[in-house]
């Protein structure tokens, strides 16, 4: 009997840990939620970098890490010019790169 109680409670907050956790996300907009998402992920990939750096240049992970490090400032510097020039329509980019 005791060990029932135990687990009713163990199952009661955790129960109750999830509803405060899905009531704090709900309460936040898409843009906090966004914003949020976007910093934790910019940290983690700073991290890593901080790991990469530490390592020998020829090691592939770090070759590797250094590729989508390139690839990352290219998609961001493409989107920010994007957003930058209303002007252009998506038929006009699609001819520029065909």
């Amino acid at each position: 009997m005791k060990k029932l109680a135990i687990l009713g409670l163990i199952c009661g907050v955790v129960g109750a840990a999830i509803v405060i956790a899905l009531k704090r996300r709900s309460a936040e907009s898409p843009e906090e939620r966004e914003k949020r998402q976007e910093k934790k992920s910019r940290v983690i990939f700073e991290k890593m970098q901080e790991g990469m750096e530490s390592m020998p240049e020829d090691f592939p992970p770090v070759v590797m890490f250094d590729n989508v490090a390139a690839t990352r400032e290219n998609s961001e510097r493409i989107l920010e010019l994007l957003e930058n020039d209303p002007s252009r329509t998506e038929e006009s980019l699609v001819s520029v790169t065909k």
